[in-house]
């Protein structure tokens, strides 16, 4: 081989060194498909924190099944010698979604040999995007042109007319060859049509905006009055490029204009939305606050149904609504309007019959209250959120203050526990009160919990916990602090505590958090369960939170697990407004009846998410001589125990992790399971087909909850 011949063959280790630099994602493959090289734009495009994470391993693993397809052909193609191209969607590692314009090509030796492939992925979200959205486009405008009830048209910059929508051909019974350039004149009234061509022509040569008035003879040969406008559209030097125009059919409005004129001037001086409509014609007269509160103009409003048109909301049917206008001859009251652009408007409304000569027409006020209905539906959701969130949290701190007596030794030992707990309740409720309750970051929470002390690590990324979360994980590192005070590692000089954290990938996200001691005295398990490892065993019965502790000798160490919340999921919100209801009246037919008399010790299921709570209402049913089952803390936990049998009865929180409690209702009475309900929320808001059951309210009465559960093992005792 010659010295040219050498230095004409591309230096692999340069030519990689050179690709390495690329903006784009490059990739070099065993001929198997595996990864061998990625440069480090490919791993920012890809959003990869390690390249080393995905080096060896199948290049087809990171994409979705449904374009693996590509990537078999594309290495098949590729290891024959030849170069492969596609494009496909595969989201980055975090989830972005991206689509990819890739070419895979053979690496050949100095042999020429292929012993490797390469590939260069160039990002091409923005133009894929772009095509789509030109396509939606493209579809919505045939889809409004074709259907909108104007007769619509488009020339070129002189005026001749190259496209008509469907409307057009439909009236006029004309073709497309027929109509095409100036062959519109043909639809126009002979005594009009001099007129019209010469005033549109003037306004083709000046670029003005174009509107005029005149009749058009439809198909069957009758004609109508249309109210016709031609905008120019520009080019970036001003010129114009293309007339885009409408006809309006008016010829009814025309007739109503006549005698509504004076009527109308009058209406066009107000700032309220002034609409008039005839019961057999639709919309005569719409002004200038019809259209600012709407968004309709009047050429779109004039003719259409107003109850159609704003898509009018009255609870009754419209031909009921018409019948008491006509027979009282006004209408007062608030309605739902919809706007253009889709939104919600709440009006309040006065509906009056004008007699015009042989004709009826109703004159509409309506003047907008959607702020002000806005501002009493949030205030009616902020004090129904208020009032079960001061019940809860009754609730807790009633729990919290009956567990820490239950545990403590004197009367001082007392005090200080219990305002240490309720100290770590109101730090996490300062953090999750300048969330907006949506939630609390992890590691401001952990620091305002554990007071910034220096022998404790905290390692993890940034991860945003749900409200119910913070919560519990507030009330369980606070009892393991505690505890490392007085009992463990930080009463040692030289002990530590390690909290670390990492998030888990799923449907939902999870995270790990481990609190490991170290450098403390030996660790043994207790002999006694206090509170606070009452309180760790405990968490694990909810689905959101899961927590083990394990005393090994070098120190405690506690793993504790909580679902995440996704970014937009309002569902973790611990305080959830919107509250699905089942309904027991199609129900009741599959119920299988309690047993004839209760057992003499009934075992009792507790649906409860929060543990404190239901760590509380255990102690009240034991004293009762029931049996606790559970806690469940979730739908699906509550529906498995119902499964299992075995339960006798059940207690049942309304508002279970903000998901709806209807499925546990439909299990419970069609296994026959009697159960109470106990809620921050008021008893009104249960249904109707739901009074019967017994309700207790938070916080809790141990006398109260006993006699609810009583009345409804001894109801189903009676069926």
């Amino acid at each position: 081989m010659t010295d040219v011949e050498r230095h004409s063959e591309p230096d692999p280790v340069s030519t990689l060194g050179l690709l390495a630099h690329s903006p784009d994602c490059v990739k070099l493959l065993d001929l198997d498909g595996r990864l061998q090289f990625i440069n480090e734009a490919g791993a920012g495009l890809l959003q990869l924190a390690d390249r080393a994470d995905i080096i060896g391993k199948s290049w087809s693993d990171g994409w979705p099944e449904a374009e693996r397809h590509h990537i078999a052909t594309a290495i098949a193609t590729a290891g024959n010698g030849r170069i492969a191209r596609f494009s496909a969607f595969c989201p980055t590692f975090k989830g972005a979604a991206r689509w990819w314009d890739v070419v895979v090509s053979p690496v050949r030796d100095a042999g020429n040999r292929i012993n490797s492939l390469l590939v260069i992925s160039r990002d091409v979200t923005v133009h894929r995007q772009m095509e789509m959205r030109l396509q939606v486009s493209e579809q919505r405008f045939r889809a409004l042109a074709d259907n909108m009830s104007q007769l619509a048209w488009m020339g070129d910059s002189s005026g001749a007319i190259f496209w008509y929508n469907r409307r057009w051909f439909e009236f006029t019974g004309m073709t497309e060859t027929e109509a095409a350039g100036w062959g519109w004149k043909k639809a126009h009234h002979p005594e009009h049509l001099d007129r019209v061509v010469l005033k549109i022509t003037a306004h083709f040569a000046s670029g003005e905006i174009w509107e005029d008035t005149f009749p058009l003879r439809g198909a069957d040969g009758e004609y109508r009055w249309f109210l016709s406008r031609a905008n120019p559209i520009r080019d970036g030097d001003g010129q114009v490029v293309l007339w885009c125009g409408t006809n309006t059919d008016i010829t009814e409005q025309r007739r109503a204009n006549a005698r509504l004129h004076e009527l109308a001037r009058l209406i066009e001086l107000s700032h309220e939305a002034i609409l008039a409509w005839d019961l057999d014609h639709g919309i005569v007269l719409w002004n200038e606050g019809c259209e600012k509160l709407y968004g309709y103009s009047r050429t779109e409003a004039l003719g259409a149904r107003s109850h159609a048109l704003l898509e009018t909301r009255h609870g009754i049917s419209v031909a009921e609504f018409q019948a008491i206008l006509l027979e009282r001859g006004e209408w007062k009251g608030e309605l739902l309007h919809r706007a253009k652009d889709g939104s919600e408007v709440w009006v309040e409304s006065r509906q009056e019959l004008v007699r015009l000569a042989d004709r009826t027409v109703v004159l509409e006020t309506n003047r907008d209250i959607t702020e002000r209905r806005r501002a009493d539906e949030t205030r009616n959701i902020l004090v129904a959120e208020l009032d079960h969130r001061v019940k809860n949290t009754l609730a807790i701190v009633q729990s919290i203050a009956g567990q820490t007596a239950r545990n403590a030794r004197s009367i001082q030992d007392f005090n200080s526990s219990f305002n240490d707990r309720l100290q770590a309740l109101s730090s996490a409720h300062n953090v999750l009160t300048d969330a907006n309750w949506k939630g609390a970051e992890l590691t401001e929470l952990m620091t305002v919990l554990l007071a910034a002390d220096r022998r404790i690590e905290l390692i993890g990324p940034n991860v945003r916990l749900s409200a119910q979360s913070a919560l519990q994980l507030s009330l369980i590192v606070h009892e393991l602090i505690s505890n490392a005070q007085r009992h463990g590692a930080l009463t040692r000089s030289g002990g530590a505590i390690s909290v670390s954290w990492t998030v888990q990938d799923g449907a939902p996200k999870r995270l790990q958090l481990t609190w490991r001691e170290t450098g403390g005295p030996p660790v043994a398990a207790p002999g006694r369960a206090g509170f606070g490892l009452t309180l760790i065993n405990r968490s694990s019965s909810p689905q959101s939170i899961l927590a083990k502790l394990v005393f090994e000798p070098a120190g405690i160490v506690c793993h504790i697990s909580a679902d995440l919340p996704d970014a937009e999921d309002r569902s973790s919100m611990y305080f959830n407004p919107t509250r699905a209801h089942g309904s027991l009246h199609d129900q009741r037919a599959a119920r299988l009846g309690g047993p004839a008399t209760p057992p003499a010790h009934p075992r009792i299921l507790i649906v409860e998410d929060e543990p404190l709570i239901a760590m509380q209402i255990e102690d009240i049913l034991a004293t009762a001589n029931f049996v606790p089952v559970g806690p469940a803390g979730s739908v699906d936990a509550a529906l498995k125990a119902a499964a299992e049998g075995g339960i006798d009865g059940a207690v049942l929180d309304r508002n279970l992790l903000g998901e709806s409690v209807a499925p546990i209702i439909a299990a419970f009475v069609a296994r026959g399971i009697p159960f109470a309900f106990v809620s921050g929320f008021n008893a009104n808001d249960v249904p109707p087909d739901q009074a019967h059951i017994p309700f207790v309210s938070k916080p809790l009465m141990p006398d109260r909850l006993i006699d609810a559960v009583r009345t409804a093992m001894g109801a189903a005792a009676k069926s």
